[in-house]
């Protein structure tokens, strides 16, 4: 690939003419909400159209940063980050769009081939599309080789593939691929030659504004606990969360020492030991009132380390044996002034 286009990051916007013919295609079934994935959304035009003429929710994600931003305006939803480094639900969007790098995918060392993004990315992201959902698949036409066509007739029905208007499709070569997910997979080995064919380009393509075929985008699935999120932690949206809900707070409330007056209250009873201990250790300093809520006493624990030595014998030895004890001593004074110890 060119430098320029690696430059770009493989990125190729679907033209806004190409968006709208997409969109006149594609027909909402039934009232209800429609979710739709763009996993290299760039700046969410396309995918914005789309959503726009289907009334849906749009959810993008974009690696790039500043493309990211403006989807971020652009889709109800958008991850600026790589799409292998995201949790999202499976099987939950009505409408798959893919329009992928143009390029190659970084390979794990030296040893192993390369892959095409083109191919990586349909295949990595199938799993989130419904059973009956649409994919929607923008590559060059001679991107379409015997592995993408494999897969592609493997996993989808009612498969249409149409050229760009002429204009555009000057280009770059590009297609537009039309799917419908099936909900069990199996061959279709007239559809695999069928794509091949097409990659080859031995097949007859029309033009995707002369087509007047139609598809139908189901409603989403209603999932209780819907996940679209990063792995990854942005510190500018991390500081955004924290002081929406208040995380500071809690945190504080975690580490905050207890105060005076708030009461603890234990599973069982205290014993005698444990009051002690209590006093001793600061819990209860400061000034304490009898039952009645009358007589003060100002109270103050303290704990100090005393070793006691004992002396054994045996077998003719004297062995000198130390045992740390911990002294716990509470002094008071009360209203009249008089000082009380105890030990």
């Amino acid at each position: 690939m060119r430098l320029a286009a690696q430059a770009k990051m493989g990125y190729y916007p679907t033209p806004q003419k190409v968006a709208s013919l997409i969109g006149d295609i594609l027909v909402r079934n039934g009232k209800g909400s429609i979710r739709l994935l763009d996993p290299c959304a760039g700046e969410g035009s396309a995918i914005k159209e789309i959503g726009k003429n289907l009334d849906a929710e749009t959810y993008g994600i974009e690696l790039d940063t500043e493309r990211g931003r403006i989807a971020k305006e652009n889709l109800n939803h958008c991850l600026i980050t790589d799409y292998a480094a995201t949790k999202i639900s499976n099987q939950t969007f009505s409408l798959l769009y893919l329009n992928p790098p143009y390029d190659w995918a970084i390979r794990d060392d030296e040893a192993s081939a390369g892959q095409r993004y083109e191919r990586t990315f349909l295949s990595d992201t199938i799993r989130y599309l419904m059973p009956n959902g649409v994919l929607i698949y923008l590559i060059p036409q001679k991107r379409l080789d015997k592995t993408i066509a494999k897969i592609l007739a493997y996993r989808f029905k009612d498969v249409k593939v149409f050229r760009f208007p002429e204009a555009e499709y000057r280009a770059f070569k590009q297609i537009v691929l039309f799917g419908v997910l099936k909900k069990r997979p199996d061959d279709d080995d007239e559809i695999a030659q069928y794509l091949t064919d097409v990659g080859h380009c031995k097949a007859i393509v029309p033009f995707l504004e002369k087509t007047e075929c139609k598809y139908s985008v189901s409603l989403s699935p209603a999932i209780k606990n819907f996940i679209f999120r990063t792995t990854r932690i942005d510190p500018a949206e991390l500081e955004i969360e924290v002081g929406r809900h208040g995380l500071r707070d809690k945190i504080n409330r975690l580490v905050k020492p207890l105060t005076l007056s708030e009461r603890i209250k234990p599973i069982m009873p205290l014993r005698q030991g444990h009051l002690a201990q209590l006093l001793a250790c600061g819990m209860m300093n400061g000034v304490v009132y009898d039952r009645d809520g009358r007589n003060p006493l100002i109270v103050k624990g303290i704990t100090r380390k005393e070793v006691e030595t004992r002396t054994e014998h045996e077998d003719g030895k004297e062995k000198i044996i130390e045992t740390d004890k911990i002294v716990i001593t509470i002094n008071a004074i009360d209203a009249k002034g008089e000082f009380i110890t105890i030990s």
